[in-house]
């Protein structure tokens, strides 16, 4: 009779395991902070380490010589109140970057005091940065570029003592604000001063900002253009030289990724003349295999390269959301010849312990880099440590589903253990 019912309780037990809310499992908590060129702008950037955050990343990068000189605009001409010379944008993280206002409206506001702090105590340490007065806008991750903070911006000049805050609660709301003339003025703005790069060798990059698209060029000492890089919507690698540790080469190979195709530069016959070779972005040779990852991860794809220590090759190295992806491309310098380095599924390890024993050797930015550091969040007098970074996401309802769950499994083990018990009696 027992052998009857004894698989009941674990049918039970097992089909509520598997009913347990997967999607209740937190998620790591990581943040990024960035600053404009001038220090007028400062950003602190909170997501989930699984969000599809590359792109919003790398365009960030691209646009905030933009978003400075925005704001100086609306400054010099009084849009915007002086004693608030500095713009503090907090973008507060969640899972789903499509629901931009699914966890709190924009928030426009200003505060007398804005400090750039270490939020986490495995972080590197700094001191804190004070920021001074400054005007705010709180938004979901999913809202920070250049075209909805070009909306916002001239919104800050209605604050004031009797309306400090201004909020926007919808993407209807949002709209609204995209057919005021200077929004248009904003996003048309067609010329944006350069900026330069560290010279290397006898070359340096400079970057131009029109119209939501960078553009970069190669130059000599005193910014005289040579060439234009191919133009890109997000840069997927931004120019980068080969390290010093290769005197030979630095200053000579010069390596970006567009949204397409992988491009490096081979100066070595001087300004007139110069090679360059491209492979296409999915890195396939029409392999159906790794093919299938690339498409499923083309828009979280960000490109790094690096250098032999001693033999005169470049290694193509495609980062993840998660990781290194399980395939390195390497050129010949010597023959031009592009070669499948690696794949499997212990590329990650051999990239890292071959950058970790100087085998190979990153390269370096042409351009300046605009992140600081991460793990950071920015204070302000209304506002206090901690509110933009919980430790955990799980939403109210995968809360309830979790603790229902736990709730129900001792119950089922008592009923099993009844049944078990009137069996045995019967």
């Amino acid at each position: 009779m027992l052998g009857k019912y004894k698989g009941y309780g674990v049918f039970i037990l097992t089909v509520l395991l598997l009913s347990l809310p997967l999607q209740a499992e937190a998620t790591v908590p990581v943040s990024s902070g960035y600053k404009s060129p001038g220090e007028i702008v400062f950003i602190a950037m909170h997501y989930e380490d699984v969000s599809a955050i590359a792109p919003i990343k790398l365009k960030l990068e691209q646009d905030l010589l933009a978003l400075e000189h925005a704001f100086k605009t609306l400054q010099k001409e009084g849009k915007l109140d002086p004693d608030f010379p500095r713009l503090v944008i907090i973008a507060s993280k969640y899972y789903r970057l499509e629901n931009r206002f699914g966890t709190a409206p924009a928030e426009l506001s200003f505060t007398n005091s804005a400090t750039f702090v270490s939020n986490h105590p495995e972080s590197p340490p700094f001191e804190p940065k004070e920021l001074g007065p400054a005007y705010v806008i709180r938004i979901s991750t999913g809202l920070l570029n250049y075209r909805d903070l070009a909306a916002m911006m001239p919104l800050l000049g209605g604050l004031n003592d009797q309306a400090p805050r201004i909020t926007i609660k919808s993407e209807k709301k949002l709209a609204v604000w995209k057919r005021q003339p200077d929004f248009e003025r904003l996003i048309s703005l067609i010329n944006v001063p350069e900026e330069f790069g560290a010279v290397a060798g006898r070359f340096r990059i400079a970057a131009l900002w029109k119209a939501e698209t960078t553009f970069y060029s190669l130059t000599d000492e005193e910014g005289n253009k040579i060439l234009d890089l191919f133009p890109a919507n997000i840069y997927k690698g931004r120019p980068a030289w080969a390290p010093v540790e290769r005197p030979e080469l630095h200053g000579r190979i010069l390596a970006y990724a567009t949204d397409e195709q992988v491009i490096i530069y081979d100066l070595t016959k001087g300004s007139d003349r110069y090679i360059y070779y491209h492979l296409n972005l999915d890195f396939t040779f029409n392999d159906r295999r790794i093919q299938e990852i690339f498409d499923v991860m083309r828009d979280a794809i960000h490109v790094h390269f690096a250098v032999d220590a001693v033999e005169n090759k470049v290694y193509v190295l495609p980062f993840g959301r998660m990781g290194w992806i399980n395939v390195v491309y390497s050129l010949d310098l010597d023959t031009g010849t592009w070669t499948r380095e690696l794949e499997g599924e212990l590329v990650s390890d051999e990239v890292r312990t071959n950058k970790q024993n100087g085998i190979w050797i990153d390269f370096i930015p042409a351009v300046p880099d605009r992140k600081i550091v991460g793990n950071v969040d920015i204070l302000t007098e209304e506002w206090t440590e901690g509110q933009n970074f919980p430790a955990v996401s799980v939403n109210r309802n995968q809360t309830i589903l979790l603790w229902l769950s736990l709730l129900i499994i001792p119950g089922a083990m008592l009923i099993y253990l009844k049944l078990r018990k009137n069996i045995k009696m019967g």
